[in-house]
Formats: structure tokens, C-alpha cells, sequence
């Protein structure tokens, strides 16, 4: 969900937007399916991992021992087809580079941005942030108070006809946006384009925008500017297949019929491989083939690429599969250079080393939270209270999950953002466990507001009141202190990691009622929520990244997944939260983005819960220029290559 969630702090759906709508939306940042590690031994796992206690150690799936780092050396060879594997029932399907809801995806942006170069280009080799190197425009120059904005394009990037890429491209993307922008996966309102009071194009070559207020550089250039790509005016300013380029999307009518003329192409996939709008490209690939039934998409070096990162391979191709023992059959028989393992297949680890091919994790800048109920009647009273959200962080033991039901392909969550290693866009005091697993910590904050023991062990309220030491607003005395955890089924290790912690809370004196569903249930549930109706849950969480960054939101601000009217978040609402995060919007500089995160993280936003790798890579020996792994899942083939 990049609104994804995802929603970037961007794509959460307008109030009046409910059911299948929020749903889509909720599928960018709660993927489908994830690849996480399943642990051998699922019956009673949950109670064998509670009673194994707190652990210590590194979390960096770096330090697991099925790590490899690449071969080096060779001779660079130049052509050749690589091929990748996208996540199990996942597929490129979207190729106009304004995505739909439904299609708002990571692996989508990817296939994208190789055709079409976004203005500012995410992430590089293990490096989070913009890379400038593969962007289409200089740094952007901010002045009058950080309400100005110039931009100047790099020259030398044509489209694949010859036509330079102008101002004239950045024109059209805003007069699309603005037509689309309820059709954008990316829109979040009260942003681009709603906070451009005007826009002047000051040549070919520069425009400037001009905002509404006075923002943050870094949060705008990372979470603004990175939306933009530049579109063949040239060619796609037009209303049919037939009819001639022109102007016509220089009025907001004709803008309309512009956008909805190119989102009904991209609805065609069978026309993917042969509609001329998609052979005009300024990035260093065009699509050559496409399989509408499997999806299988091949990709051909645009010849005319005159851009940074010429690719040295003559082709790449894409690969969906329907399970992990399909995908595995395709690493084993070559057909796939750059795939990946299943946790639940760790053991192949030594044979496909054996046979050629580098086996390594692929950690990535994502969040993994589960959701608090804060709307709910019953549940509600409770989660509002920061001392039981305090008490329930306690009690998840972060690194035990990753080391033994993960096998230390992860990385700690204490915040909006994880602990990812060496970025500047993690807030140091994130990077310490502020609520470290400790059951008997969890007690004293319970004991210290008036709870004790009652029947069957869960604790029951005995000093109601609204006074320090007492149990809290709307909760009565004898109230129990249980919930409803509903979690998502079909993945063994984020089950043994649930029963874990259903354990640890039972020990403390807090019920929790388990209630497995599945991710399209848990999409339909969770995404209506929390006003109309109110969240119907205490506890939800999803067996995958609940938030990602990259293209589109590189600063993790936390404000559409925790600011006001979020629907990710269960209906968190601070006056507080919300300041921090309107200030990470407008006040220059990474403190402003640090007192967010460490606000959110220390406040319990929702419940911080360890993330697990994107996937285990596997990749032939001789192909090269993947690694360092991008931390936004980006694949990126324009770096790749083989070696002889």
C-alpha cells in the first residue's frame, strides 16, 4: 500500500470513501502475501517461544549465516536476458505511470520508473533517500522562506523518438494529476497537487513551483517531488489511439479526457506489448512482450536511452508465480537469474549455493505494526490508555521472534520507522527498544493503575477513576482487561509469533482472544474502519510490511498512517502527534522528523512489531550490479550484468 498505506502519507482515501475503495487502498501497504519464515514446529509454538525468555543478540539479518556477499571479479560482458521473480501472487500489471488504487504496488513503480524516470528517483545500492544520480532534474533549489521551489531538468535526456525532455513533459504530468488526481493511488488530500498554489515554467529546461506555505525541504523533495514523472507530451496529449498530439490537456476538460483516455489504455493489458503510447520512453527500458494470462512482461534496452545508468544488459524479463514450489522450480532450472527462496524452503539454501547462485536477505526500509482499536466501544477505553499500550509493547518479545521463528531474516520495529542500518531517516532514540520485552514490567505499570487478578488469571479493575493510579476514563470498576486479537492466517511463523505473545500477555494478566482470518477478510475488516463503523476489533495485524517507503514517501513522517482521519491506525488521534507531524512537513532539517518518530514510537501510535525481510534471495553467480540490495525493494535491472 504506498498508501501504500504505502498511502504515503499520501494515500489515504478521502472521508466519504468506505468499503472496497479503503480496502484496495489498505493492499499497497498490507501486501497480499509476504515470503515469511515458517518454523518447523507449529503445535504449542506459542507457549515453547514465550518460555524461552528475552534474548540478545544482533537483529541485522545480515548476521544470519545463510548471508553471502556476491562474488566480485570476472569480465563484464554486455547483452544478455536476466529475469526476476516477483513476490508468490504478485504480477506487473499497471504501466501507466499514474497507478491506480488497486494497483498502487512497489513491483508496478519499479517496472515504471525503468520506462519512464521520475523526476527524483528513490533509493540506491543499500541507501535510503533521493538518489540524484538517476533523477531527471538537479537538487531543487527552495527559497522565499521554503515557499518556492525551482526546479531545473537535466539536459541530454531525450524520449526514444528523438523529442528532448522538456518542461513541456512536466506540464503535462501536472495537468493529468490535477484532472486524476481522485484516481491517483498517491493522492492524499491537502496534498500534491493541493499544496501548489501555482506553477511557472520558466523555459525548457526549469519551472518553479510555488507553494501554498512554507514547507520542509527534505519532507517535500522526498515526499512531493518524488511523484512526479515527466510524460511524452508529445505523444500522449491526446484522446484516442488515431487522433493527433496536441494540446488538449491544456484546459481542465481536455485535461480529463486526456487522463481518462491513457488510464483506459493501461486497463488493456493485452495491448501492453503493442499500443504505441507505451513505446515512447525516456528510461533505459521499453516493453517488448506481455502475457496477459500469466503475466510474464519482457523488457527490451531502449537504444535511445541518453540517460545516467545505461543498462548493460540487452533485455530483462518478469516472472509471476502462483506458489513457492513454482517459483523454486524456475530457480532450479535456470529459467529465473534473480529469484528467491522461501523461508519455508531454508534448507535449499546450501544446494542452489552449490549450484552456482549467491544466497542473501534482502532487508528493506519497511514498518510492521499491529493496529489498536481505538474507536471500538469495548476495546476502546482500554487502548486509550498509554500505560496499557506501554504494558502490551512489554510483553512482544521483538528479538526472540526474529531470531527464532524469522531465523534472523529481519529487523526491529520500535517506531514509524525500522531500525534499518545506517540511515539518517531513523531517529537514533528509535533505535533502542523504548518498552523492552519484560513481563514483570508489564505487571507493575497494571498493578501501579489499579488493576489486579481476577477470575481465570486476567486482571479486572479494581480503582476506576481518572487519577494516575487509577484505571482510566470510560473503564469501569470490574472491567476486564482482555482483547480481540484478529490476526491474519497462512503464515506459520507470524502465527508462532501471535501465540507468543498471547502467552507473555496471559502471564501478565491480559486475556487475548486469538481470531485468525484471512488477508482478503482482514482487508474487508480492517480497511472500514475506525469511524462508520468503529473498528470491531482490540488488536489487528496483517503477516507482512503494514507501511512501505520508496518512490512517493521517503521521509516515514507517520502522518497518513498516524495523523488525523488515518485508517490505519485503528483511529489513533493526538494533538500532539499531529503538531510533530505538521511541523515535519514545514520545519527545515531531520529534527523535526526525529521528534515525530520518537513521539510516536514512545507514545505507542499502535503496537511496534519486528518486520520481516522483503525475501532470501537467490541469484545466479554470474550476474552482477545487484547488490547492495535497494532498501525499497527496488529491482532495479539497469544495473545489472553478467560476467563471464
Amino acid at each position: 500500500m504506498r498508501a501504500t498505506p504505502g498511502v504515503s502519507e499520501r494515500s489515504t482515501p478521502a472521508s466519504s470513501e468506505r468499503g472496497l475503495g479503503s480496502a484496495l487502498r489498505t493492499m499497497r501497504k498490507m501486501p497480499r502475501r509476504r515470503h515469511t519464515a515458517a518454523i518447523a514446529l507449529v503445535a504449542g509454538l506459542g507457549v515453547l517461544v514465550a518460555a524461552c525468555g528475552s534474548t540478545t543478540g544482533s537483529s541485522s539479518s545480515s548476521s544470519n549465516s545463510i548471508a553471502q556477499t556476491p562474488a566480485t571479479g570476472g569480465t563484464p560482458t554486455t547483452g544478455g536476458v536476466a529475469s526476476y521473480a516477483l513476490p508468490i501472487g504478485e504480477d506487473f500489471s499497471w504501466i501507466f505511470p499514474i497507478e491506480n488504487q488497486a494497483n498502487y504496488e512497489d513491483w508496478n513503480s519499479n517496472v515504471e520508473g525503468g520506462m519512464w524516470r521520475p523526476l527524483y528517483f528513490a533509493g540506491g545500492a543499500g541507501k535510503s533517500g533521493v538518489n540524484y544520480g538517476l533523477s531527471l532534474a538537479n537538487p531543487p533549489v527552495y527559497s522565499n522562506g521554503n515557499k518556492t521551489v525551482t526546479v531545473t531538468l537535466k539536459r541530454g535526456y531525450t524520449w526514444s523518438d528523438g523529442t528532448p525532455v522538456t518542461t513541456a513533459d512536466v506540464r503535462l504530468f501536472f495537468e493529468l494529476l490535477s484532472a486524476g488526481k481522485n484516481k491517483d493511488g498517491a493522492y492524499l488530500p491537502g496534498e500534491m497537487p493541493d499544496d501548489i498554489s501555482s506553477i511557472s515554467y520558466n523555459g525548457p529546461y526549469q519551472f518553479t513551483l510555488n507553494l501554498n506555505q512554507s514547507y520542509n525541504p527534505q519532507w517535500f523533495t522526498g515526499n512531493q517531488l518524488t511523484w512526479i514523472y515527466p510524460l511524452p507530451q508529445q505523444a500522449w496529449d491526446k484522446t484516442c489511439l488515431s487522433c493527433a498530439d496536441g494540446h488538449n490537456a491544456s484546459t481542465p476538460t481536455g485535461a480529463k479526457a486526456v487522463f481518462n483516455f491513457l488510464y483506459g489504455q493501461s486497463e488493456k493489458l493485452s495491448t501492453y506489448a503493442t499500443n504505441p503510447l507505451w513505446k515512447v520512453v525516456d528510461g533505459p527500458w521499453v516493453i517488448k512482450s506481455f502475457d496477459p494470462t500469466t503475466y510474464t512482461a519482457q523488457f527490451s534496452a531502449n537504444t535511445h536511452y541518453t540517460g545516467a545508468g545505461k543498462p548493460r544488459l540487452s533485455g530483462y524479463q518478469i516472472y509471476s508465480f502462483p506458489s513457492d514450489t513454482s517459483e523454486v522450480d524456475a530457480l532450479r532450472s535456470g529459467a529465473v537469474t534473480f529469484g528467491f527462496l522461501p523461508f519455508t524452503d531454508i534448507s535449499l539454501a546450501s544446494y542452489f549455493k552449490q549450484h552456482g547462485y549467491t544466497v542473501t536477505p534482502w532487508p528493506v526500509f519497511y514498518n510492521e505494526t499491529v493496529e489498536l482499536g481505538f474507536t471500538n466501544k469495548t476495546w476502546g477505553p482500554l487502548v486509550k490508555q498509554l500505560y496499557i499500550r506501554q504494558a502490551l509493547q512489554h510483553l512482544i518479545n521483538e528479538q526472540l521472534y526474529l531470531q527464532r521463528t524469522l531465523h534472523g531474516f529481519g529487523l526491529p520495529v520500535y517506531g514509524p520507522a525500522p531500525n534499518y542500518p545506517g540511515s539518517n531517516l531513523v531517529s537514533p532514540q528509535t533505535r533502542t527498544d523504548p518498552y523492552p520485552y519484560s513481563i514483570a514490567s508489564a505487571k507493575q505499570l497494571l498493578a501501579a493503575h489499579g488493576w489486579a487478578q481476577g477470575s481465570g488469571g486476567i486482571d479486572v479493575c479494581k480503582r476506576p477513576g481518572t487519577a494516575s493510579n487509577e484505571c482510566g476514563a470510560g473503564i469501569a470498576k470490574g472491567k476486564q482487561l482482555s482483547f480481540l486479537f484478529m490476526y491474519a492466517t497462512g503464515t506459520p511463523s507470524f502465527l508462532a509469533q501471535v501465540e507468543a505473545f498471547a502467552t507473555a500477555a496471559k502471564s501478565a494478566g491480559i486475556g487475548i482472544t486469538l481470531d485468525g482470518q484471512t488477508q482478503n477478510t482482514m482487508f474487508s475488516i480492517g480497511g472500514t474502519c475506525p469511524n462508520s463503523p468503529p473498528c470491531n476489533w482490540g488488536l489487528l495485524a496483517y503477516s507482512g510490511f503494514m507501511w512501505d517507503f520508496g518512490q512517493y514517501e521517503i521521509l516515514p513522517v507517520g502522518g497518513n498512517q498516524f495523523g488525523q482521519g488515518n485508517y490505519w491506525a485503528g483511529g489513533y488521534s493526538s494533538t500532539t502527534a499531529q503538531k510533530l507531524i505538521n511541523a515535519a512537513h514545514t520545519q527545515p532539517g531531520l529534527s523535526s522528523l526525529y521528534a515525530v518518530e520518537n513521539y510516536l514510537s514512545k507514545n505507542e501510535a499502535s503496537l511496534w512489531w519486528p518486520v520481516a525481510d522483503y525475501e532470501i534471495v537467490v541469484a545466479k553467480n554470474n550476474l552482477r550490479g545487484w547488490y547492495p540490495l535497494n532498501p525499497y525493494a527496488n529491482y532495479h535491472p539497469s544495473s545489472w550484468y553478467f560476467v563471464k
